[in-house]
C-alpha cells in the first residue's frame, strides 16, 4: 500500500469484530509508530496495550467525560450520532484491545508541546500502520476531560495523555468524509 492511499483511505472504526488481535501483531505495529520524529529527538511516547478487565475498567473511566462531550456535540451532531457516541464510550465498539498513549511533560510549556506533538506523530504512524494491516482504529481524544483519571489508573500521574484508540478487526467501512477545507497560503 502507497503512503498517500494509507493516508486517504484509513477511516475512523467504530464497530469491531470480536476476534482478538495477535499481540505479536500491536507490538510490531507500536515498533513501527516509534520511528515518529520527536523534538530534540526525545522520543516522550509511552504506550500502553488493555485487553479483559483492564480495557472495561479504562471504559468506566472514559464514561465520565459523555456530560462535557455532550455539549459540544450538541452542536455537531444529530441524536443518533451523539447515541453512537455514547454508546462507544461503554465498550470502546466492541474492539478486543484499547492503546493508550501518553508522553512525557517536562517543567517547561513549549517542551511540553514538543512531546505532545512528537507523541501525536507516533499516534499517527500507528493508525497508519494498523489500517495497512487491516485493523481499524479511532483516536479518541473524549478521553482527556478525565486525563487525571487515566493518568492515575495507568499509574503515570506526571506524564500527558495523547489518547486512546481502540483497536481490532474493523465490523463497518465507513464512508469517505469530504474535505471540510484547504487552508494553504503561500506568502512571499
Amino acid at each position: 500500500m502507497e503512503l498517500l492511499q494509507a493516508i486517504k483511505e484509513r477511516r475512523t472504526i467504530r464497530r469491531f469484530k470480536p476476534d482478538p488481535v495477535p499481540r505479536e501483531l500491536i507490538e510490531q505495529l507500536i515498533h513501527g509508530a516509534m520511528w515518529a520524529p520527536s523534538a530534540m529527538n526525545e522520543q516522550p511516547w509511552k504506550f500502553y496495550v488493555l485487553t479483559g478487565a483492564a480495557k472495561a475498567d479504562l471504559a468506566n473511566i472514559a464514561e465520565g467525560c459523555i456530560e462535557k462531550l455532550d455539549l459540544r456535540m450538541q452542536k455537531l451532531f444529530n441524536e443518533k450520532m451523539r447515541t453512537m457516541v455514547r454508546g462507544y464510550f461503554k465498550d470502546f465498539g466492541g474492539a478486543p484491545a484499547v492503546l493508550v498513549v501518553v508522553t512525557k511533560m517536562p517543567e517547561e510549556r513549549v517542551y511540553q508541546r514538543g512531546s505532545e506533538y512528537g507523541s501525536s506523530a507516533a499516534m499517527q504512524n500507528f493508525l497508519l500502520l494498523a489500517h495497512e494491516a487491516g485493523l481499524g482504529a479511532c483516536w479518541m481524544t473524549g478521553p482527556l476531560w478525565v486525563e487525571d483519571a487515566v493518568l492515575e489508573y495507568l499509574g503515570c500521574p506526571e506524564r500527558g495523555l495523547i489518547g486512546i484508540t481502540p483497536i481490532g478487526w474493523p465490523d463497518q467501512t465507513p464512508p469517505t468524509p469530504p474535505r471540510k477545507h484547504q487552508d494553504i497560503e503561500w506568502r512571499e
